[in-house]
């Protein structure tokens, strides 16, 4: 309740000042009271009360302290943490670090405008074939920001969300070695690098595994069939941990057959790790030891398979390219050899055909084209 107290000024009139008790705000764990003087009539004071205390079960409590996008962000991350794995706890993260807090971090939640989101979304667009999932990231911020009384409105809500490039041309700009290309790359990593480092790639090259698949596989892996079973995949922790973990989708879990080159190379290469680790004071680990290893038998780092790529490349004469593009040739070169599209599928551990042909559309209208030329050649004889 609120208690009134008249009071006289120096001109003799009568004025009213009000005290009452509004509540604990959550935040800083305060009682917060209203305060106020000046009124002419008491009842005017109980008003201005009445309203005070109207405004707070409608807006709730405000924490001055907590006010950036930033700061809420960070305790949404607090939350976050709990409900996924690690890897995508810090892949998210990343996110944010590398887009989305330099464009909202330091500002007022509540200052935030709907014309400032929608360049976001824009500039996003443009940048990177996942900006709706940028997008929706912005918006689950604002989303906790409201569920804890911080935010009083989603900006996002009222943009317009921009239409997805033309899919071949972001296809266009995949890169990939052509064949020649490729033979060159492994020459090259054949004859001046390491025999670790060019089975390494020659395995990614001829399999279209990714690298953190690569450097999680163990020699158990292998069946007596020839079969590369894909079930783990080396990834980054926080404070940049690797561990191995299960893949995010039941269809990166899968099988690749082996040829009896890329096996007779593993072999090779299994009899000299045996030696190099013994030289180091390590032990074979048998089945479940690790095929790509440093040299103390831990893991390798996922940034180093780039390091060991540019400089092939640049010793080549080749574009300079990532690890990840030779999964991108493997696909690229199947495509070419009128290879079935579900089988690529299957064997790039993709959701499904359709991801796969989005992604390679730009090969898939060329194969298209070339078709109907034959068909039109056939014709025209």
């Amino acid at each position: 309740m609120a208690r009134t107290t008249s009071y006289k000024q120096q001109n003799g009139s009568t004025r009213w000042k009000i005290t009452g008790y509004l509540g604990t705000n959550p935040y800083t764990k305060k009682q917060i009271y209203f305060r106020k003087s000046g009124f002419k009539t008491e009842t005017s004071a109980f008003r201005a009360y009445e309203q005070a205390v109207n405004d707070l079960q409608k807006n709730g409590f405000q924490n001055k302290k907590l006010t950036t996008f930033r700061q809420i962000y960070e305790m949404w991350l607090q939350t976050y943490k709990n409900t996924v794995k690690e890897s995508s706890y810090v892949k998210l993260k990343q996110k944010f670090n590398k887009h989305i807090l330099p464009a909202f971090g330091d500002k007022n939640i509540n200052s935030i405008e709907v014309y400032e989101v929608q360049q976001f979304a824009n500039h996003m667009r443009d940048i990177n074939t996942q900006y709706k999932e940028y997008i929706s990231n912005v918006s689950r911020i604002f989303k906790f920001a409201i569920s804890q009384n911080f935010a009083t409105r989603n900006p996002v809500n009222s943009i317009t969300i921009p239409r997805r490039k033309n899919q071949s041309v972001i296809s266009s700009k995949i890169n990939y070695f052509d064949a020649k290309q490729l033979k060159s790359f492994l020459a090259e990593a054949q004859k001046n690098e390491r025999f670790e480092i060019y089975a390494f790639f020659y395995l990614m090259a001829h399999t279209g595994c990714r690298t953190g698949e690569v450097l999680g596989l163990r020699y158990g892996d292998i069946d007596e069939h020839q079969a590369l079973k894909i079930s783990r995949t080396l990834t980054r922790g926080e404070h940049r941990r690797l561990y191995l973990e299960a893949p995010k989708t039941s269809n990166s879990r899968r099988e690749i057959p082996l040829d009896d080159e890329t096996i007779s190379i593993l072999n090779q290469w299994h009899s000299l790790q045996i030696k190099l680790l013994k030289i180091n004071g390590e032990t074979d680990a048998g089945g479940k030891q690790l095929i790509f290893t440093n040299e103390k038998g831990q893991f390798i780092n996922l940034f180093t398979p780039r390091l060991w790529m540019q400089r092939i490349c640049k010793h080549a004469k080749l574009p300079i390219l990532s690890p990840h593009a030779l999964r991108h040739t493997f696909a690229t070169l199947l495509l070419s050899q009128n290879a079935n599209y579900k089988m690529i599928s299957a064997l790039l551990g993709h959701s499904s055909v359709a991801f796969t042909l989005d992604t390679y559309a730009g090969i898939y209208q060329k194969d298209k084209l070339e078709t109907i030329n034959k068909l039109n050649n056939l014709i025209d004889k």
